[in-house]
């Protein structure tokens, strides 16, 4: 396949389906409040050429999600064709359905897997499926095998108060590393605003973090980006990391289950589908994205605006209805 004229940003993540065996009450997928987002799936085949279409324009990691990647047949056949491409692999999955023999075969394409912990004894509260030991029991066979897992913690009103536990747990069982995300409001999550966390609630989630994995000697990092504004220890966090910078569509990108290129997952706006992707960079919205005119109004005079995005623009677009409004953080006061 010959060079596309436009180079992408390194790292697409590909959402293999809609389908998962999970209902989690801060799932922000779209199709979960849209069920008209939904066109068919890519069959192999399409996957197949949409990898080779990304690689061609600059790709050289794949993140595969979904919905749940295990819930698709031929993931397996997936997994050896991005493998035979020489290109990174991760996969992320809540799970439920891993045993140790897809992960023997995992392990054998060198890659790395993320793994859905939200919350211990509120497991089953944030998932609809008391599934706790198993996935805890996860983390010790993929040691076993030498994969490397990344325990995937998205943090809620709810989850908060066992949070220490919450981090430490997968990192004694095994994980490498720790992702947390704040829970944002998108897909069911919006019918579950109620457990979005507060500046204070945001701050303590930093704090408990820092403390378990310095503890620990063990490193993570928070996936969404966060305003600087909002961080009452700006630069003392040695073992957690904390973006103010927005990655989506300079960093990374989606591919939908239908093809369809967004900027991030949490993105309800479909913005071309990956047989067009020529025409990418002359869609406003991924330039808005790629040249940073999302910037609130209410930051333009800030000194660190260079450095600081104002925390999520697609968390402001699903909440207030523009990527240029502020980030929900400021409006979750209680």
């Amino acid at each position: 396949m010959e060079k596309n004229n436009i180079s992408l940003p390194p790292v697409a993540a590909l959402e293999l389906t809609y389908k998962c065996n999970h209902l989690c009450m801060f799932c922000s997928c779209p199709w979960e409040d849209d069920p008209s987002y939904k066109v068919p799936e890519l069959s192999l085949a399409e996957w197949r050429l949409a990898i080779d279409s990304l690689l061609v324009s600059g790709v050289r990691s794949f993140t595969l999600t979904g919905g749940e990647p295990l819930t698709r047949p031929d993931l397996r056949e997936i997994i050896s064709y991005i493998s035979s491409k020489n290109a990174k692999l991760v996969m992320i999955s809540n799970g439920r359905s891993l045993d140790k023999d897809f992960l023997s075969f995992f392990a054998r394409h060198n890659a790395s897997l993320c793994i859905s912990v939200p919350g211990i004894k509120s497991f089953k509260d944030h998932t609809g499926v008391d599934n706790i030991e198993h996935v805890l029991s996860l983390f010790e066979i993929t040691r076993s095998l030498g994969i490397n897992t990344t325990a995937n913690i998205a943090v809620t009103k709810k989850n908060l108060p066992e949070l220490y536990e919450n981090i430490a747990l997968p990192l004694i069982h095994g994980a490498d590393y720790i992702l947390l995300n704040r829970f944002l409001p998108g897909g069911r999550g919006l019918s579950n605003t109620e457990f979005l966390l507060t500046l204070d609630e945001t701050n303590q989630m930093l704090d408990i973090a820092e403390t378990v994995l310095s503890k620990a000697n063990r490193y993570g990092h928070v996936g969404t980006e966060l305003p600087l504004c909002a961080i009452k220890r700006v630069g003392e966090y040695k073992h957690i990391q904390v973006s103010s910078r927005c990655a989506a569509a300079k960093g990374f990108f989606i591919v939908d289950p239908s093809g369809y290129i967004k900027v991030c997952n949490h993105s309800p706006a479909k913005i071309c589908h990956y047989s067009e992707i020529e025409t990418l960079s002359e869609k406003p919205y991924w330039n808005a994205f790629r040249e940073r005119t999302y910037i609130p109004e209410m930051c333009k005079n800030c000194d660190k605006i260079a450095v600081c995005d104002g925390g999520c623009r697609e968390a402001a677009h699903v909440y207030y209805g523009s990527i240029s409004d502020p980030d929900p953080i400021f409006d979750v006061m209680l």
